[in-house]
C-alpha cells in the first residue's frame, strides 16, 4: 500500500516536471527572434491612422490638393537559403501588407483627392517605366508620395520601407568559441509607416522659404539665441528652421518702414514702449496685410513692463502690470475646491485654448496641456477702433489673481481671500485689421497675434512646441500644416515598464507553476479518497 502511495505521487512529481519543463520551452520559444518578427509588428498600428493625419487629409481635399500614393514593391520568389536573406526577405513582405493595409486608410480618408497606384513590376512594363523616370525612383520596394497644388507643379518624394517606414534591427556577427560565426537574425522593432508618409506630405506642401523679421532694440534682457540657457530661445529659432522658416533681425530706426517682402515681424519680451516711427511702422504693415507677433512678459523691474502704449491702442488692447497667478490644483480633488497658494509655482499657468481658432483648434481638440509663466493680463480696450477686431486665443483658468506686491517688493504669492478678485484673465488674443482698398477694390487683413507670458524659449518650448510652430504657420498662412508635427508623432505600440516585466516574470515562472502543482495535489487527494 505505502509503495502504490509512493508511487502516485512520484508521478505526480515526474508530471509536474514535465508539464514545468513544457511551460519553460514554451516561453522560451516565444521569445525567439524569428517567432517574435513575425508576431510582435505592432498590430495596433494596422487598421487605423492618427486623428491628426485623417485631418491633414481632409484639409488637403477641401483645399483642391491632388495627392498620389505610388507603391514599387518585388513580389513572390523563392526565399533564399541564407537565415538572415531568409528574415529580410519575411520582412520586407510584411512591410509591404502594412503598407498596402495602411494605404487603403489614406485612400479611404483622403476621398477624390488622394490616389494609390501600385505599380507590377512585370504585368505593366511600360506604366511602371514612365512612373519610375517622372518620380525618380532608382530601386524597388519604396513607396513614392506626390503632391500638387491648385496652379503650381507637383512635387514628390520617394521612400524606402526599410529605411523610412520601418525600424528594423539587424544585430552584429558575434564570434564566440566556435570555430564558425554566431548571427542573430533581424527584427523588425516598429513600424512608422503612418508618420513617414503624413511627414512626407507636410513638407512637399511647403512652397518657398518665408521669412520672420525680429525687432531689435526692444529686447533689452534677451540672451544671443544661439545660447542654451532656458532664457534664450534657441531652441524656438530651430524650430522655425525645421518648419521652413528663416529668420532675420529688423532695425525699424534705419529703414523707418517694414519692407514688403517681410512675412512675420516678431517682437519678443520688449521691455519698452515702441518709439513713435515703430508703431507706424509697423500699423502701416498690418494695413497693408503684414503680420505681426508680439510676446510680452512680466518683469521685476517696475520700468520693464511696458503696457503697449500707442501700439496697443491702435489695435484695440493694454496690457496690465501686475502678473497673473493661479492656484495650484490639488490632483486629489482637481478644480471642484480650493487650490493651494503661497508657492512660487502660481505663476505658471495651464492654458485654456480657443476650440474655434485655427491656431489652437486642434491642440484644444487634443487635449493638450500648455503653460504660461510670467504672464500678464490683456485688457481689452473700450476705444477699440473701427475695423480692428479682437479675439481671444488662449487664457488662464477661474482661480487666477492679479498678484500684489508683498512686503519685500515682490508679488505676494498668497492668494486674496475675496472671492470676488478671482477670475478667469486673457494670456493670449488675435486682433485683426481692416487695411486699405487697393487698385483692384480688394481689402488686405492685417494679423496680429499678441501672447503676454514666456511659452515659447527654451524652458517653454518643451511643452509649448506645438503652440509655437501653429502661431508662425498661421501667420505665414500654412493653415494646412497647423499642428501636422511628424517629428513629434508618438507611435502607439504596446510597451512594458520594468514593474510589468516583473509582474510577468513572477506569473510565468512562479504562480504558473504553483498553480499546476496545486492543482495536481488537489487530483491526487480527491483520488486517494475513492
Amino acid at each position: 500500500m505505502k509503495l502504490r502511495a509512493a508511487g502516485q505521487w512520484a508521478n505526480l512529481v515526474v508530471a509536474g516536471a514535465l508539464m514545468f519543463a513544457v511551460w519553460l520551452l514554451m516561453v522560451w520559444v516565444g521569445s525567439r527572434p524569428a517567432l517574435k518578427t513575425l508576431i510582435d509588428l505592432t498590430p495596433q498600428q494596422r487598421s487605423t491612422i492618427d486623428p491628426v493625419s485623417i485631418d491633414l487629409l481632409r484639409d488637403l481635399s477641401a483645399q483642391g490638393v491632388k495627392v498620389e500614393l505610388h507603391t514599387f514593391f518585388e513580389r513572390g520568389g523563392s526565399l533564399p537559403q541564407d537565415p538572415i536573406q531568409r528574415q529580410r526577405r519575411l520582412i520586407l513582405q510584411r512591410l509591404q501588407e502594412l503598407t498596402e493595409m495602411l494605404l487603403r486608410q489614406y485612400a479611404f480618408h483622403g476621398g477624390e483627392g488622394l490616389t494609390v497606384v501600385a505599380h507590377d513590376l512585370y504585368g505593366d512594363v511600360h506604366g511602371t517605366r514612365e512612373a519610375v523616370q517622372r518620380l525618380g525612383v532608382t530601386s524597388t520596394d519604396v513607396i513614392a508620395v506626390s503632391v500638387q497644388q491648385p496652379g503650381r507643379p507637383p512635387r514628390h518624394r520617394t521612400m524606402s520601407l526599410e529605411g523610412d517606414l520601418a525600424v528594423v534591427e539587424i544585430p552584429e556577427i558575434r564570434q564566440t568559441s566556435s570555430p564558425l560565426p554566431q548571427t542573430a537574425l533581424p527584427l523588425l522593432k516598429n513600424y512608422k509607416g503612418e508618420e513617414a508618409i503624413s511627414s512626407a506630405l507636410k513638407s512637399l506642401l511647403v512652397q518657398g522659404t518665408p521669412v520672420v523679421w525680429f525687432l531689435n532694440g526692444n529686447s533689452l534682457d534677451l540672451q544671443p539665441p544661439t545660447s542654451n540657457t532656458g532664457a534664450s530661445y534657441s531652441q524656438m529659432y530651430q524650430t522655425l528652421h525645421a518648419l521652413g522658416i528663416d529668420s532675420r533681425e529688423l532695425d525699424l530706426s534705419r529703414t523707418q518702414s517694414v519692407p514688403g517682402d517681410v512675412a512675420v515681424v516678431a517682437i519678443l519680451e520688449p521691455r519698452r514702449e515702441f518709439a513713435d516711427a515703430e508703431v507706424r511702422a509697423l500699423h502701416d504693415y498690418l494695413r497693408r496685410g503684414g503680420r505681426v507677433f508680439v510676446n510680452y512678459s512680466w518683469a521685476a523691474q517696475g520700468d520693464w513692463n511696458p503696457s503697449g502704449g500707442e501700439f496697443g491702442k491702435l489695435l484695440g488692447f493694454e496690457l496690465g502690470p501686475q502678473p497673473v497667478y493661479h492656484l495650484i490644483t490639488d490632483p486629489r480633488y482637481g478644480s471642484q475646491v480650493r487650490g493651494l497658494d503661497g508657492d512660487p509655482r502660481v505663476s505658471k499657468l495651464d492654458l485654456a485654448l480657443n476650440p474655434n481658432h485655427p491656431i489652437t483648434m486642434r491642440l484644444a481638440r487634443s487635449s493638450q496641456m500648455l503653460q504660461m509663466d510670467q504672464a500678464r493680463p490683456i485688457l481689452r480696450r473700450s476705444d477699440q477702433p473701427k475695423g480692428v477686431r479682437y479675439e481671444t486665443l488662449v487664457k488662464s483658468g477661474p482661480q487666477a489673481w492679479l498678484a500684489m506686491p508683498g512686503r519685500d517688493g515682490f508679488p505676494d504669492t498668497r492668494a486674496p481671500a475675496l472671492e470676488s478678485a478671482f477670475g478667469e484673465q486673457d494670456l493670449g488674443a488675435v486682433v485683426e485689421v481692416d487695411g486699405d482698398a487697393t487698385p483692384d477694390g480688394s481689402k488686405p487683413t492685417g494679423r496680429c497675434v499678441v501672447m503676454t507670458g514666456l511659452f515659447c524659449n527654451n524652458l517653454g518650448m518643451a511643452i509649448n512646441a506645438n503652440l509655437c510652430a501653429n502661431v508662425f504657420n498661421w501667420l505665414v498662412e500654412r493653415n494646412v500644416l497647423l499642428d501636422i508635427q511628424g517629428s513629434r508623432y508618438v507611435a502607439r505600440h504596446f510597451e512594458l515598464a520594468p514593474q510589468q516585466q516583473g509582474r510577468i516574470w513572477w506569473l510565468l515562472v512562479v504562480a504558473v507553476p504553483a498553480s499546476l502543482l496545486l492543482l495536481g495535489m488537489f487530483v491526487a487527494w480527491r483520488r486517494r479518497d475513492r
